[in-house]
């Protein structure tokens, strides 16, 4: 059975990734994956991130733009180990990053969406950058909107946890910030996730909402 599978806010932690979708047995020919942007800044290896999801892409797997991708498209670092062409190659890539996707009933973005305004009309600023407008916002009844950009934390839970309002979900949990990269299977409701510290141990949890929120299993 195909699992639809979302990851935000990596933050230069491509490692932690490529860890949390061996432990959840992730497979691109059956499931589908989506990456919900800031694949770079802030953590080790931002150029490494970046190769490993446009590798994701090409099986297959979405990655939307956040607003890290924005800035390195307005300025790419003088330090990435690449060459002119590939430097190039990956300007493509990041710009040709759609900004949302939909699937089944999820609305995926970077950030959230400006109330009141149809999605091919949003701008990229408001989709990879808005806070408080789209928290204050009613509920969209179309879709649950799955989202990034702002830490869990700051919503009053743990910085493990993913944060669940009615009709929103953020799956951000704080890589960025020292704390932890999560990757989410809607499907089932589970969420993978390990510490940006040694030692990186990985722990699997039902998702807030559903009727069991103890954890499940640990992995090493």
């Amino acid at each position: 059975m195909s699992r639809l599978l979302a990851v935000s806010d990596i933050h230069g932690h491509g490692h932690l990734l490529e860890q949390l979708l061996v432990a959840s047995g992730y497979n691109s020919e059956r499931d589908r994956l989506v990456l919900l942007g800031d694949y770079v800044n802030k953590g080790p290896d931002s150029w490494g991130t970046l190769q490993l999801v446009h590798e994701l892409t090409r099986k297959g797997a979405v990655a939307l733009q956040g607003n890290n991708e924005r800035k390195w498209l307005r300025s790419m670092p003088d330090s990435i180990p690449a060459s002119n062409d590939e430097i190039t190659s990956v300007r493509q890539f990041l710009d040709q990053m759609p900004l949302w996707h939909t699937c089944d009933s999820y609305l995926f973005v970077h950030a959230g969406i400006r109330p009141g305004i149809p999605l091919d009309l949003q701008t990229a600023e408001d989709l990879t950058e808005i806070r408080q407008p789209f928290f204050e916002s009613p509920v969209n009844p179309e879709y649950t909107i799955v989202f990034g950009h702002t830490s869990t934390y700051r919503f009053l839970v743990p910085p493990w946890q993913i944060w669940v309002g009615a009709g929103k979900m953020g799956i951000d949990t704080g890589a960025g910030h020292g704390y932890y990269v999560s990757l989410i299977d809607l499907t089932h409701r589970l969420q993978w996730y390990v510490s940006v510290h040694s030692p990186s141990i990985i722990r699997c949890t039902v998702i807030p909402g559903s009727s069991d929120l103890e954890d499940k299993s640990v992995y090493s």
